[in-house]
């Protein structure tokens, strides 16, 4: 008996220790959950933040380009001209291009100086030079400046008084130098009028009218007649001579509006006209001519001056050149150009400029009124091109709802401003487009079951070994009590 109770002693003893080991180092039953990744971003869907484990990026759509045409003079382009898609941002260029060259500034121009040859051009002087002379030497100087500023031009020279065998037809007038290119040709001739027979009378009708048949037939040039006289028009080609008739007087202004009508225009120069009144009408020399040309306000033909001979030299060599034009202007003038903005451009997107334009002036920022830029050049000349660049930027916090929206970089771009033509004002809504893209991040969790128990040491383990253990000392308690009993 006592050998089979230290028997069991030793298997109670054993048994408890080897449970209490056991069950302080295992547990079963226990999930791996350990490369669980939280999304720190708890604000509202409406926003995105560095924090996102979602990756967001930028891309161009279309680049579409925003063209503009003024005419044939000149164009305008916006269009994506980088792409970073590091930063998130793309780089707008803005063009505006002078389409001409300086070449084409000139044009094809045909001038006829009608000079009037008559008796009274000789008469009066002007210092120590006749009218007639002075009249000449500034018709040469004036040749002189269109050549020097047009030296495509052509240009002929017509006389006209009166034919002493044929007084009151075309013969009053005579052709004195075809059209030329020639400077040196056409001052030679408007010299000579000087050494050519002098009449009494003032035939314009067959001035203009030599000059008019004498043009070429070329639509595109741009004609003119320089009318250069001291008299009121005393004949015409009609047979009518040797008076101030309301006839001569009406046939000549009906051939200047003829003339001006084919599209040839007259410039006059009515030389010293003065008050005195002419015996035949009772009328002033100076009504009698403006029955014919007309006021200076409201000329019959396209330009009108009545000069006194102190200022024949000023008004032929600057007023009548001015009043010429025999180059093109294909300079644009007071250009503005505006870019709209999208609002979502706007909120979303950092504005930039990448170099200040190199032509005119920019706005510093965006006008938030309107979403606009404002781009000022005040001359655009032949051949040139203005530029200005910016970027846009996405935002960190920008709003959610642009996702895979397709954005225009501009509501549209207007151009005013003037060119040869007038005023312009152009606008287009063409844009190039970007769009933001997000990606949620990827699931890398691993929540796989263990199949077997693995450990874990917890308070519940604690308590039943403890009552396991309490356990074991009553029954060997108990056994030993029992051995007692015995041996007596």
């Amino acid at each position: 008996m006592v050998k089979i109770s230290k028997k069991i002693l030793f298997v109670l003893i054993a048994l408890v220790f080897i449970f209490s080991l056991t069950t302080s180092v295992f547990a079963s039953d226990i999930n791996i959950n350990t490369n669980t990744v939280t999304d720190t971003n708890n604000s509202s869907s409406n926003s995105s933040s560095n924090s996102s484990n979602g990756t967001t990026s930028l891309e161009v759509v279309e680049n579409n380009v925003c063209t503009i045409k003024i005419e044939d003079l000149a164009k305008f382009e916006k269009k994506i001209t980088s792409f970073n898609e590091k930063e998130k941002s793309v780089t707008l260029t803005l063009t505006l291009t002078n389409l001409k060259t300086v070449e084409e500034t000139t044009k094809d121009v045909e001038i006829f100086f009608v000079i009037d040859n008559s008796a009274s051009m000789t008469e009066d002087y002007i210092g120590d030079q006749t009218r007639k002379q002075v009249v000449i030497n500034s018709a040469n100087s004036l040749v002189d400046k269109i050549f020097a500023e047009n030296s495509n031009a052509k240009v002929g020279v017509v006389g006209f008084s009166s034919s002493p065998s044929a007084e009151g037809t075309i013969a009053d007038g005579s052709l004195r130098q075809e059209l030329t290119n020639s400077s040196e040709d056409v001052k030679s001739a408007i010299s000579n009028l000087s050494e050519l027979e002098v009449g009494d009378r003032t035939n314009i009708d067959a001035g203009v009218t030599i000059a008019r048949d004498n043009f070429s037939s070329d639509e595109d040039v741009k004609r003119y007649i320089i009318l250069l006289t001291d008299g009121v028009p005393n004949n015409d080609i009609n047979g009518n001579s040797q008076q101030y008739s309301d006839e001569v007087l009406s046939n000549t202004k009906s051939k200047l509006e003829s003339i001006e009508q084919s599209g040839i225009e007259i410039i006059a120069s009515m030389i010293n006209l003065d008050d005195e009144t002419e015996p035949t009408t009772g009328k002033t020399y100076r009504e009698l001519a403006e029955t014919v040309f007309g006021t200076e306000e409201n000329p019959t033909t396209s330009k009108y001056f009545y000069v006194p001979d102190s200022e024949i030299e000023n008004n032929i060599v600057n007023e009548i050149f001015d009043s010429l034009i025999i180059t093109t202007d294909n300079t644009l003038k007071n250009i503005t150009i505006t870019d709209y903005f999208p609002q979502e451009i706007i909120d979303n997107f950092n504005f930039e400029y990448v170099a200040t334009p190199n032509i005119g002036e920019v706005s510093q920022k965006i006008n938030t009124e309107n979403n606009s830029i404002t781009w000022n050049i005040e001359l655009l000349s032949e051949g040139e091109t203005a530029s200005l660049s910016y970027k846009l930027t996405l935002k960190d916090d920008y709003d959610k709802d642009i996702i895979d929206v397709i954005l225009k970089t501009n509501e549209k771009v207007e151009i005013t401003g003037e060119d040869n033509n007038g005023p312009i004002d152009e606008e287009s809504d063409v844009s190039p487009t970007i769009r933001v893209k997000y990606k949620e991040p990827d699931d890398n969790s691993d929540n796989t079951t263990s199949p077997k128990p693995i450990p874990q040491t917890g308070e519940k383990h604690t308590v039943f070994i403890a009552i396991i253990s309490v356990l074991c000392i009553i029954i060997i308690c108990r056994l030993v009590y029992l051995k007692k009993i015995t041996n007596k």
